[in-house]
């Protein structure tokens, strides 16, 4: 257990970053050795990779980690808002080549440096200022905070295993021509702070479109139960692949602290972690899971995806005062409001009969409407409809109704609400009826 999803996400970044240095050997998990016995003439800078709907919490990790601006690496993501797999095999493919490229000019210096017979010292400094980048971690996102997007975990797997699986073709050239050589090693790691309670949900459709049944193939998973299912502030689970990473990680071995000699010291986890003195979060959990079980737990989950399902539906009877500000995810719903004057304008400009027509309109009852249908707001207007949604949210919040928040969208210009379901709490459609009732209420003169 880990106080909050941004130390958990630091942990994963910190966890591989170790992990990389040992097989590389510029650490040592044996206590016994100092780094001075041994450390590798060459220096490599460790590249990570992060979506662009990512939490900001992997910018704070890689400053604290002291990985340079450039090395944190933002991956663009698809229209749906997951990670675009394809530009980051391709990331990772151009860091492949750069170095490849970079050893073979160093080889054609020293062969041209063995016919001159000079040692060119200018040559040792040209290499050491050469940036040897490879890449060590990617994050995927299990239910980004504002989309609730989640990221093919699969896919990405794939794609760094793949690296990986062409260590020994380049480790057997580098040993022939007396080259020296790196452990290929990309730590992936799954950010479900969010979304990653939809692991306790039975229903297929939603473990798939979550991605939940390829977190197996990860190396390390956090979720914080204090969001989702509700349990007290704070309870953020880290769940590792590799048995003693985070102690390899982390131990300092505190004599005065850290005694193997007493009783239940195989139950102490306080060296795991960076922090020391805790409190029983693990009791949280423990309580909840045990209370309502997985399949009650799987419940709640599946509870607000009907939910906000409802809600889907509602905005979407509701087309020419709220539309979808993007493909709902199954976690999360951005909207936009228009009041009377921006309807208008949307109207004369056939905005809105586009959606409508995208979104079902004409169609019978009983047919489904394209669930991925959204509106499109022209960038001339974004600012205007941007500051209605920060005034509606202030009336709202002032007036006692409401506390609803707008958010920035990758997809948009202009500002859209959001609307999320946690903890132990029905959203009845008497619920929803009076969220958008009350929001067109205040905001009709806006």
């Amino acid at each position: 257990m880990i106080p909050g999803g941004s130390l958990a996400n630091l942990t994963a970044m910190h966890a591989a970053r170790h992990r990389w240095k040992v097989m590389n050997g510029y650490t040592t998990t044996d206590a016994r050795r100092s780094d001075d016995d041994y450390y590798p003439s060459e220096y490599y800078d460790l590249v990570a990779f992060v979506s662009s709907e990512a939490h900001y919490s992997f910018s704070k990790s890689a400053r604290v980690l002291g990985l340079r601006e450039d090395d944190l690496i933002v991956i663009p993501t698809n229209d749906d808002g997951s990670m675009n797999v394809e530009v980051l095999s391709k990331c990772i493919d151009e860091l492949e080549y750069e170095l490849e490229e970079i050893v073979k000019e160093e080889e054609e210096e020293e062969e041209e440096e063995s016919f001159s017979g000079k040692n060119s010292v200018h040559r040792r400094v040209q290499q050491k200022r050469r940036r040897r980048r490879v890449p060590f971690f990617v994050a995927c996102t299990a239910g980004s905070t504002v989309r609730g997007s989640f990221d093919e975990i699969a896919k990405i797997v794939s794609v760094c295993r793949a690296y990986e699986s062409r260590q020994q073709h380049h480790q057997r050239q580098q040993q022939q021509q007396h080259h020296p050589h790196y452990e290929r090693s990309i730590w992936v790691h799954v950010d479900g702070a969010w979304g990653g309670s939809a692991i306790f949900s039975s229903r297929s459709q939603i473990r798939s479109i979550t991605h939940m049944d390829e977190i197996r193939y990860a190396d390390s998973f956090t979720f914080n139960p204090h969001k989702m299912l509700g349990a007290p502030q704070q309870t953020t689970a880290f769940i590792v692949r590799h048995r003693n990473a985070l102690r390899d990680a982390n131990a300092a071995g505190a004599k005065y602290l850290f005694d193997p000699r007493k009783n239940g010291a195989e139950y102490d986890l306080g060296d795991l972690s960076y922090t020391c003195g805790r409190r029983t979060d693990a009791v949280k959990l423990w309580a909840l899971w045990k209370y309502y079980g997985r399949s009650g737990l799987g419940s709640r989950v599946d509870q607000k995806v009907d939910e906000l399902d409802c809600f889907v539906a509602e905005i979407r009877k509701r087309r020419n005062v709220f539309a979808l500000a993007c493909r709902p995810w199954p976690f999360n719903v951005n909207f936009f409001y228009f009041p009377p004057r921006i309807r208008e304008i949307l109207e004369q400009r056939g905005v809105l009969q586009s959606i409508i027509d995208d979104d079902g309109g004409g169609k019978n009852d009983n047919e489904d409407d394209d669930e991925d249908s959204y509106i499109q707001i022209p960038d001339d207007i974004a600012q205007d409809l941007a500051e209605v949604s920060v005034a509606l949210k202030l009336r709202l919040h002032e007036a006692g109704e409401m506390i609803i928040p707008y958010q920035p969208l990758s997809n948009q210009q202009a500002d859209c609400f959001r609307l999320v379901v946690a903890g132990k709490k029905d959203l009845k459609q008497s619920d929803i009826c009076h969220i958008l009732d009350t929001m067109e209420k205040y905001g009709e003169d806006l």
